[in-house]
C-alpha cells in the first residue's frame, strides 16, 4: 500500500472513531474479565494516538517499538477472549504481584534502608501475600498465562477465523511486527539499520554523512500498526453483546483493503 502521512492519519482517525462509536459497551462476560481486556484495549488506543504523532515525526525506530508493544497487548486480548485459559482474567490481573515482588526483592538486596522508605509494611505484606497466593495456584511462572508468545499466537490463529485467507495471519504478524520490533526495542545494529538511511555528501571538499528516515520501513511499520489496532478492535468485538458479527466484518473488510493497497 502506498501510504503517506495524510492517508495514515485519515485511516487511523477512522478506526479510532469506529471504536469510540461502540460505547457504551455492553459485555457478555464477567466484570473481572472486562477489566483485564479493556485495560489492554485502552492501552492500544492510547498507543494509536501516540503513533500518529511519532509517524508525523518520521521516527521509524520508535514506531517499531510502539507497534511491537501493541502487538503483544493484542495477543493477550486474543488469549483472554478465546476462553481457552481457565481463570484467565484473574491470572492476568494478579501476575502483577510477581512482577512487583521481583523489583522489591532486588532493591531490598541492594539497599534495604531505601526500600523501607519506598514501601510501607502494609504494601509489602499485600504484595507478598498476593504473590504467594498466585504461586500456590499457578506456580512461579515466567508470564501470566505460562505460554510463550508464539504458543499464544498459534492458539489465536487456530481459534479465530482466518484473515485474508491466511490461516497463520498472527504468526505472520509475529515475524513482521514482533521480531522486527525486537531490533528496535533492544537497539541492535539490525534494528537501528532499519530506521535510518545514511547518505554521503560532499560540501566544500569535506565529507559528511547525513541521516534521514528510512521511508520504506516508515511505510511498512505504519501499515502494520493499522492492522494490529484493527485486531484489538476485533477481539474486543468478540465480547460485546450483539456486535460480534458487525465488528468481525469491519475488521476483515478494512484489513483486506489495507493489504490490497486500497483506500476508501
Amino acid at each position: 500500500m502506498k501510504l503517506n502521512i495524510q492517508t495514515y492519519h485519515k485511516l487511523a482517525g477512522k478506526y479510532l472513531k469506529y471504536q469510540f462509536s461502540l460505547y457504551p459497551m455492553r459485555f457478555t462476560i464477567s466484570h473481572e474479565l472486562q477489566i483485564a481486556i479493556m485495560q489492554l484495549h485502552q492501552s492500544n488506543t492510547d498507543t494509536m494516538f501516540s503513533l500518529r504523532q511519532v509517524i508525523s515525526l518520521k521516527n521509524v525506530n520508535d514506531i517499531y517499538c510502539l507497534l511491537r508493544s501493541m502487538f503483544e497487548s493484542v495477543v493477550n486480548i486474543g488469549i483472554l477472549v478465546s476462553a481457552k485459559l481457565a481463570d484467565g482474567a484473574r491470572r492476568f490481573l494478579d501476575f502483577q504481584y510477581l512482577e512487583v515482588y521481583k523489583i522489591y526483592d532486588h532493591l531490598k538486596q541492594l539497599e534495604p534502608d531505601f526500600v523501607n522508605k519506598v514501601y510501607s509494611s502494609q504494601a509489602i505484606k499485600l504484595i507478598a501475600d498476593r504473590r504467594n497466593s498466585f504461586i500456590s495456584q499457578y506456580g512461579n511462572i515466567n508470564n501470566w498465562c505460562n505460554m510463550n508468545l508464539i504458543e499464544r499466537i498459534r492458539l489465536i490463529d487456530k481459534e479465530f477465523p482466518e484473515t485474508c485467507s491466511n490461516k497463520k495471519f498472527y504468526e505472520y504478524l509475529y515475524c513482521q511486527v514482533y521480531r522486527k520490533g525486537s531490533g528496535a526495542v533492544h537497539r541492535s545494529s539490525t534494528g537501528l539499520g532499519r530506521s535510518t538511511v545514511w547518505t554521503k555528501t560532499i560540501f566544500r571538499n569535506m565529507n559528511f554523512i547525513e541521516p534521514s528516515p528510512n521511508i520504506d520501513h516508515l511505510v511498512f511499520a505504519s501499515i502494520h500498526s493499522l492492522i494490529v489496532y484493527l485486531s484489538s478492535i476485533r477481539f474486543v468485538g468478540q465480547i460485546l453483546e450483539g456486535k460480534r458479527e458487525e465488528i468481525e466484518s469491519f475488521y476483515q473488510k478494512e484489513t483486506a483493503h489495507i493489504i490490497a493497497g486500497k483506500e476508501k
